[in-house]
């Protein structure tokens, strides 16, 4: 058992170690311009070592290495081979086995579940290194974020995270989209979804999420959820893609969404060799199993 406790605690710290990597490597910059968002470009993630980074914290998170309050896991429950083996099928049904995709089953399975499970990924880290950094992506510090999903087709929000935006807890609500030729046309679609919440769609699931989250508050935060959050929005697009599109411009489809155009913040994760950087994180997601369960 102490051999295991202590592998367990060299693996968190190269989760930590790793976090701190993507958040040297990483920018976020606001465009001039829309009236109808705040569009922030997302620049550095292509390096090796961001993929290579982000491959090891995303097993992390699927081991549990960050909380719900952000914070790192006092200790992973895993150790030895068959925790390894386990981990090892798990990542092989999220990602394949390899990155050769030739079937039109293998390049649907590609395009529709590793890539869109893998950006999702981004923006869930995107998120736990706000409080590293807060004053970019959302501007206050976050105090609860929903764990990702652990499958690639599950339903419901892409990320839920309650923050502090000023002395008021807000709502942040992700949606997350990876297409290499049509960021704009999945732009589109991510304002649907926010449009049907703000026509009072989902809005039981939405409950469900804040009551999950209200117990990782502080108790004067947590007193704020029944009466305000829900009307303190934040929606957070993330559109991961490789042909270049006009973020600047303003679009009707976010402008008549409720929140006013500070919450409405367009991450642009543009990439020069959009399958060659899943290709590498997925590399490095099977590198991973073995150094983070020893």
């Amino acid at each position: 058992m102490g051999g295991i406790q202590s592998g367990v605690g060299l693996s968190l710290r190269l989760v930590e170690a790793a976090l701190d990597e993507i958040a040297a490597s990483v920018r976020l910059r606001a465009l001039p311009g829309p009236s109808s968002h705040t569009a922030l470009v997302v620049s550095g993630v292509e390096s090796p070592e961001v993929a290579r980074n982000l491959g090891r914290v995303l097993v992390g998170l699927l081991l549990g290495a960050v909380r719900c309050n952000v914070s790192l896991a006092a200790a992973l429950l895993v150790g030895g081979a068959d925790d390894r083996e386990q981990l090892a099928g798990d990542v092989v049904e999220l990602i394949g086995a390899n990155n050769s995709f030739v079937t039109d089953g293998e390049i649907l399975f590609r395009d529709t579940k590793r890539n869109a499970w893998l950006a999702e990924g981004l923006l869930h880290v995107l998120l736990v290194l706000q409080n590293r950094d807060p004053g970019e992506l959302l501007g206050g510090r976050i105090h609860a974020l929903r764990q990702m999903h652990p499958i690639p087709t599950q339903q419901g929000f892409d990320a839920v995270a309650l923050y502090v935006h000023g002395d008021v807890l807000s709502l942040a609500i992700g949606e997350s989209k990876a297409s290499r030729l049509d960021g704009s046309g999945q732009l589109t679609q991510a304002a649907k979804i926010f449009k049907s919440l703000d026509s009072g769609d989902h809005l039981r699931h939405l409950r469900q999420e804040l009551m999950a989250l209200e117990g990782y508050l502080s108790p004067d935060l947590a007193g704020q959820v029944a009466n305000s959050v829900l009307k303190q929005r934040c929606y957070v697009p993330s559109i991961v893609h490789e042909t270049s599109f006009d973020a600047r411009r303003d679009r009707v489809t976010l402008k008549e969404l409720t929140p006013p155009r500070d919450h409405k913040r367009l991450l642009i994760i543009r990439l020069q060799d959009f399958h060659g950087f899943f290709d590498s994180v997925a590399d490095a997601m099977r590198e991973a199993v073995a150094e983070i369960v020893v």
